[in-house]
């Protein structure tokens, strides 16, 4: 459904607290990007300080360390048997770094937890959880008046029109590399807020280590050689989303809410060697790129001090003494159906972008216990979106969003429990549209 963004009187700039710099909340952070924005906090002192932590307990280590390092007041552990391992772990390390007087933070279990620290007082509240339970913290994060730096894709995906129901102008930044590119090539962006002059987004991706196999030959790739990504080190489900481009897919449904421009104006293109991040074309003809080292940090710290320029030194800049040569590719739709896939799903609305995500992380994990083939993955996503009757945006609620969602990963498992041995693709049908003459 197109996007009538309105034209802030006022944009959302998070204030520095008493203390100095940005006080910033980080769900999720002992994972992949949480760790890193962790780093980030920790290196720049000036410029942020981290107040509140959650993590799911797997890693209560780690969680204790970052929780010592930061000096956060407040720790959420979802899981809550994992609870008196976190305080053991911060017990016998403030004693081991002579540091035992530093006092234990509140700790939060569960749910509750999660949702305490998502509305805790701060300026930014960085949103790195995995899956599902991201959405209902980000709304939470939104309505407590905090900047969301978002790097949990469900959000968008799944909750796009919930988001645009409560997020003020500006309240809104992405931390995808991709989206956080785009961020910087449009000078006076912000969530909500149009840029006027710009004809189309340019999402840039790698395209993983299968982009020039032939059909058959992604039929025959293993879980092992999906995962050796080329340019990246990331989870196992998002590296093999980037080998399927379906992780480009849900980038291009996150695009059109973020920045409200239809599906006809948002592009992917491959670009093997991952330093043009992505880039913004303007009706004047020129096109702005931004371009970095693979490197998150940088979109974190970005995120983190938007719409300031992120601190001196967070990555090494590129090495201008030396040749570069930087090649862009068309995508092949017909080996890579995930894009057409997405915006089908984009355009449906509502929710079947939930139903999209969901179904695909079921198929990846059928695929990485060697259940299905690779080509099986979005073959599933195509079955599942057929066979989906999406709740409408006007109708949309969390229930109906968490409802559709379990149905796609009921429906697709139960779709790929029936498959014959050997796996055929699927016959072509309505999900699938056809390509232009």
């Amino acid at each position: 459904m197109p996007l009538v963004l309105p034209t802030a009187e006022a944009v959302y700039v998070p204030q520095c607290g008493a203390g100095g710099g940005r006080s910033v909340v980080v769900l999720g952070s002992t994972g992949s990007v949480g760790s890193q924005a962790i780093d980030v906090i920790a290196a720049h002192p000036e410029r942020f300080r981290a107040v509140a932590l959650a993590a799911g307990g797997a890693n209560p280590a780690l969680l204790a360390r970052q929780a010592l390092q930061t000096g956060a007041r407040m720790v959420a552990v979802t899981n809550p048997s994992a609870v008196r391992e976190f305080t053991d772990a911060f017990t016998a390390l403030a004693w081991a770094e002579g540091t035992s007087r530093r006092p234990l933070p509140v700790v939060l279990p569960g749910a509750e937890g999660l949702s305490a620290a998502a509305g805790w007082p701060c300026d930014v509240v960085l949103n790195a959880l995995p899956g599902a339970a991201g959405l209902p913290a980000t709304l939470t994060a939104l309505k407590a008046g905090s900047l969301v730096a978002l790097a949990n894709k469900e959000s968008l995906v799944a909750g796009g029109e919930l988001i645009r129901r409560v997020a003020g102008p500006g309240q809104i930044v992405p931390v995808d590399c991709g989206h956080s590119a785009i961020m910087q090539c449009l000078p006076g962006w912000a969530y909500a807020c149009p840029v006027p002059g710009v004809q189309r987004l340019i999402l840039t991706c790698s395209g993983g280590p299968f982009r020039t196999h032939t059909r058959a030959q992604l039929a025959a790739v293993t879980p092992a050689q999906t995962l050796a990504h080329p340019r990246w080190r990331m989870g196992p489900l998002v590296t093999v989303n980037s080998a399927t481009l379906v992780n480009k897919g849900l980038e291009l449904i996150e695009a059109q809410t973020l920045f409200g421009l239809g599906y006809d104006r948002l592009s992917v293109v491959i670009h093997p060697q991952s330093v043009v991040h992505s880039m913004a074309e303007y009706t004047d003809g020129s096109a702005l790129a931004q371009a970095a080292p693979p490197d998150m940090r940088l979109p974190i710290a970005a995120a983190l001090a938007w719409p300031q320029r992120p601190p001196p030194g967070v990555v090494a800049s590129l090495d201008w003494t030396r040749a570069h040569t930087w090649a862009f590719e068309p995508v092949d739709e017909d080996r890579f159906p995930a894009l057409a896939l997405a915006c089908h799903a984009g355009r449906l609305g509502g929710t079947a972008p939930a139903a999209f995500n969901a179904a695909n992380e079921e198929a990846v994990t059928a695929f990485l216990t060697g259940a299905i083939p690779f080509t099986a993955i979005t073959d599933a996503i195509e079955q599942t979106l057929n066979h989906h009757t999406p709740v409408p945006d006007h109708d949309l609620t969390p229930d109906a969003v968490q409802a559709a969602d379990a149905w796609a990963r009921q429906h697709t498992r139960n779709h790929l429990l029936g498959l014959p041995a050997p796996i055929r693709g699927l016959a072509p049908n309505p999900a699938r549209p056809a390509k232009e003459a």
